[in-house]
């Protein structure tokens, strides 16, 4: 193979020592990601619940720009390891370029969307008398809506070549400097909630430096662009979109059905209620670590696999990593209900939200009940993208996610607690978990016997 690297050679070698190899520093990379998701809400509920909830409000909004940079960058990655498993050096090259010149196009029509309808948008998000609040946490994170889709790309694109070791270490260097920053910023600097969202302005930045430097300098990477690999190219954007697209629309559906949840339980709980909802969400992230982590992976290896037509290795390599993803998922799960008092006591320290302990601890003991068969919405949603079916996963998504509110609105008007919210969120949680699941075995058996000859 021509330019053959290390990374080239994880991808196309052994399927599970590629899973493996890539899911460890994808993993780490995560790890401090969400460590630093779960800092920010310890830092800021000190603050207050006012202040917590404020950032519960924002948090969707959030995380769909990460969720389409995370999609652009899967959509980026999928190409590129499929074109290094074809041969074609010249088109992953092309890939990578035309993944820069979608977050620059994206970015450019959301920044002024965003702050143009930002103060209206918090009253429909259920701001209510935290508006102010609300808005100072918002105003730097779209300012930098840029290079949070940029960091996305970025990290795909690594991943795509193999280099997960690198793209760790932009993560896990942004998620530090985020972390090290949130006290100077928050309270020496005494910029309140605003230096939670600067923190991570900051931190996204130097992620894409580091990322750009590598790619600059050239040294030890695969890909190699050109300035006319930026030019518009319609076969190459259609590849890129055709997993990428979808893979966005799913990240965005699961985080935009945030938005009338976080109605709902703040009809039944009140506002601090919606700041320690959006924070078990950070915690159950972090449960689902090694099942983000080995979904990353499967992308790049069975993308690498299906540019070489190897289905009995996809086929292997899904097994593998539904199976190691549940039991993983699961321990964890475990410990989480173990330590449940524990963990809820640290986030209900502050004086005004200690009355909310209880309600915490029982929402984190249904987050473990759920989360072992949530798992293989990851696994399974990366199978489709890796062979092209990425529709399929953002429309599993679509369902789970219309379930879930409805089960929630269903809950909310029959019961009015948030323990039945809970009820509904562990019964379609699971539910959406098998679906996801199922329908990627079934895709993928429709897809060898049409493809693969068998």
């Amino acid at each position: 193979m021509e330019a053959e690297t290390k990374g080239t050679r994880t991808l196309t070698g052994n399927q599970r020592k590629g899973i493996v190899a890539l899911a460890i520093p994808i993993g780490i990379a995560l790890f401090f990601q969400q460590l630093n998701n779960i800092v920010d809400s310890l830092w800021v509920a000190a603050l207050g619940g006012t202040a917590l909830a404020a950032l519960g409000v924002v948090y969707p909004v959030y995380t769909i720009l990460i969720g389409i940079g995370n999609g652009l960058g899967i959509g980026v990655s999928a190409a590129i390891a499929r074109n290094i498993g074809s041969g074609n050096h010249a088109d992953a090259n092309a890939s990578a370029a035309q993944g820069v010149t979608m977050a620059v196009i994206v970015s450019a029509i959301l920044t002024p969307f965003l702050l143009i309808t930002a103060e209206a948008s918090m009253d429909l998000m259920g701001a209510g008398s935290m508006v102010q609040e609300c808005l100072d946490y918002a105003y730097p994170i779209y300012l930098s809506c840029f290079f949070i889709i940029l960091s996305g790309v970025m990290s795909g694109m690594l991943r795509g070549e193999g280099a997960a070791g690198k793209s760790m270490a932009i993560q896990v260097t942004g998620a530090a400097v985020n972390i090290v920053l949130d006290p100077i910023f928050i309270y020496t600097l005494d910029m309140g909630v605003a230096g939670a969202a600067w923190a991570t302005v900051v931190a996204f930045v130097i992620s894409c430096v580091m990322a750009s430097y590598w790619y600059l300098r050239g040294k030890g990477m695969y890909i190699r662009i050109a300035r006319r690999d930026y030019r518009p190219n319609r076969r190459i954007t259609r590849d890129i979109l055709s997993v990428g697209g979808p893979e966005s629309l799913e990240l965005s559906i699961m985080y935009l059905f945030n938005i009338p949840l976080n109605f709902v339980v703040i009809e039944c709980g009140g506002t601090d209620a919606v700041g320690l909802y959006s924070t078990g969400w950070r915690i159950a992230n972090f449960i689902l670590i090694i099942a983000q982590a080995m979904g990353g992976a499967l992308v790049a290896v069975c993308s690498a696999e299906y540019g070489m037509r190897r289905f009995d290795m996809i086929r292997d390599a899904y097994r593998y990593t539904v199976v190691s993803s549940f039991v993983w998922t699961l321990a964890l799960a475990t410990l989480l209900a173990l330590g449940s008092g524990p963990v809820a006591s640290v986030f209900t320290s502050s004086e005004d939200l200690q009355y909310m302990h209880g309600a915490m601890r029982e929402m984190l003991l249904f987050f473990a009940l759920f989360l072992p068969v949530m798992s293989m919405v990851y696994t399974g949603s990366a199978l489709l993208q890796a062979i092209k079916r990425a529709g399929g996963a953002m429309m599993n998504s679509l369902a789970r996610n219309i379930m879930l509110n409805a089960g929630f609105f269903g809950a909310a008007a029959i019961f009015g607690t948030l323990t039945s919210l809970w009820w509904a969120m562990a019964i379609i949680e699971i539910i959406g978990g098998l679906m996801m699941g199922i329908h990627a075995l079934i895709v993928l058996r429709r897809t060898i016997a049409r493809e693969g000859g068998e």
